[in-house]
C-alpha cells in the first residue's frame, strides 16, 4: 500500500505513559533501468583507462533513485507534531547503499506547527533545492537532468538546521548547516533561503544557497586548518499551467572560488546555467516531457590552469506511462553536448584524471576524449509504496 501504519513500531516510539497520537510511515522507490551509452570512456579511480566505444548499464536511477524511509509524526496538541524522516538510498542493480551512508538522503527530526511552520535538525536538502524542484522539467530525475551542475553536489547537507513555513500560495525556506571545524565558526558551514509563489497556473521560485567549502585535506581529516572556499549559487525558476502542459523555465547564477590553499573539493569555476521545459499530459496515464539545459562556463579553473571550456548543453525527450497508482514505465533519449550526459566530465587533465562538477571517483558517466558530447536511451520501471 502506498502508505503502511507501523503499529508496533509507533508503539515503541513513544515514551513510557504517553498517550499521544502517533504514526510511521513506511515508504519508498524501486527503480531499474537499462541504458545505451556512446562514446562511452574506460576509467579506474576517476582516471583514463583502456577501452572505449558504446556500452549498456543497468542502474537504479532513470526517474528516480530507488529509496526505502521512515516518516513519523506525533500529535503534541494545539496544532503542534513531532516529526521525524529517516530515508536511505540504495542500488536496485546490486542492493548497495549509496555512498555507503545508511540514511543519506534524509534524517531528521523536529516540530511542526500549523499555524508557524516547521523546524527540522539533521541531514537534509537545501532550501534553493526545495525552492526549484516544481521548476524543473523532471523535478531533479538523476538519469536525465544535470542536478550536481545546476545545484552542486552539497544539495544534501548535514548538520542542518532548517525551517519551512507555508501562507497560503507562500512557502518560505531558510537553513543553517554547522561547519563543526574548531576555530573557525564559518569553514564548512552552509546556508541559503528560498521561497515559492503559486497561484492560478502561475508559479515563481527563487533560492540562494552558499557552502563554505574546505580543502582536500581539510575535508578528509587530514589536516585540521581551518581554510575554506565559497561555493555560491542563485536561482530563479517559472511555471504556467496551459490545461495538460505545464511550460517552466529558469536561470541560475554559480560562482565557485577555491579556498587560499590546498586542494579544491569542488571545480572553481563562474557559470550562468538555463533551463527550459515543458510537461504534457497527453492521456491520463501517458506523460511526456521535453527538456533544454545549457551552461555558459565563463572560466574554470581546471589542474592550476583559468581556462573557458567549451559550453554544455543537454536535451532530452521523455515518456512516463503509468501502469497503475504505483507503477509506471519509463522511456527517453538524451544527449549531452561538450559534456557526458549530465556533464559529469566535461574534460579531462593530461594526467587522464576526468573533470567534471563532482569529484573524478564521484562520476557516472565519463565521454571518449575528443568525442563532440554522449547520447544515452533508456527504458526503464519504477514502482513506488
Amino acid at each position: 500500500m502506498k502508505k503502511l501504519l507501523l503499529a508496533a513500531a509507533a508503539s515503541a516510539l513513544m515514551a513510557p505513559g504517553a498517550h499521544a497520537q502517533t504514526s510511521v510511515t513506511l515508504y519508498g522507490v524501486v527503480t531499474a533501468a537499462v541504458q545505451y551509452v556512446n562514446h562511452a570512456q574506460n576509467t579506474v579511480g576517476g582516471v583514463l583507462a583502456p577501452g572505449s566505444g558504446s556500452a549498456v548499464l543497468m542502474n537504479s536511477s532513470g526517474i528516480a533513485n530507488s529509496r526505502w524511509g521512515l516518516r513519523g509524526t506525533e500529535d503534541l496538541g494545539g496544532g503542534l507534531q513531532g516529526v521525524f524522516v529517516l530515508e536511505n538510498q540504495f542500488a536496485t542493480e546490486n542492493g548497495q547503499l549509496a555512498g555507503g551512508l545508511m540514511f543519506g538522503r534524509q534524517a531528521y527530526v523536529g516540530l511542526n506547527s500549523r499555524a508557524y511552520g516547521k523546524v527540522t535538525f539533521g541531514r537534509q536538502y537545501t532550501s534553493s533545492f526545495f525552492a526549484l524542484a516544481n521548476f524543473m522539467p523532471t523535478a531533479y530525475a538523476p538519469e536525465f537532468e544535470p542536478v550536481v551542475g545546476f545545484a552542486g553536489p552539497n544539495f544534501r547537507e548535514s548538520n542542518m538546521a532548517q525551517y519551512t513555513g507555508t501562507f497560503g500560495p507562500v512557502t518560505l525556506y531558510t537553513h543553517w548547516s554547522f561547519g563543526e571545524r574548531a576555530g573557525s565558526v564559518t569553514a564548512g558551514s552552509a546556508y541559503g533561503a528560498g521561497a515559492t509563489y503559486f497561484s492560478n497556473g502561475f508559479g515563481i521560485g527563487v533560492g540562494y544557497d552558499e557552502v563554505k567549502t574546505l580543502n582536500t585535506a581539510e575535508a578528509t581529516g587530514a589536516s585540521g586548518g581551518s581554510d575554506y572556499g565559497r561555493d555560491m549559487r542563485a536561482a530563479i525558476g517559472l511555471s504556467y499551467m496551459l490545461g495538460p502542459v505545464k511550460l517552466m523555465g529558469g536561470y541560475r547564477w554559480g560562482n565557485s572560488v577555491a579556498p587560499a590553499t590546498g586542494t579544491p573539493t569542488l571545480l572553481p569555476h563562474r557559470d550562468d546555467m538555463y533551463w527550459a521545459g515543458v510537461n504534457w499530459q497527453a492521456l491520463p496515464a501517458l506523460q511526456l516531457t521535453l527538456a533544454w539545459y545549457y551552461d555558459n562556463i565563463k572560466r574554470a579553473n581546471i589542474g592550476g590552469t583559468v581556462v573557458n571550456p567549451p559550453n554544455p548543453q543537454q536535451y532530452l525527450a521523455l515518456a512516463d506511462y503509468n501502469l497503475s497508482k504505483r507503477t509506471d514505465l519509463f522511456a527517453a533519449v538524451i544527449y549531452a553536448h561538450n559534456a557526458s550526459l549530465n556533464w559529469d566530465n566535461i574534460g579531462y587533465l593530461p594526467s587522464g584524471q576526468s573533470v567534471g562538477y563532482l569529484p573524478a571517483t564521484a562520476q557516472t558517466y565519463y565521454k571518449t576524449p575528443g568525442s563532440s558530447g554522449q547520447l544515452g536511451i533508456s527504458l526503464g520501471i519504477r514502482t513506488i509504496f
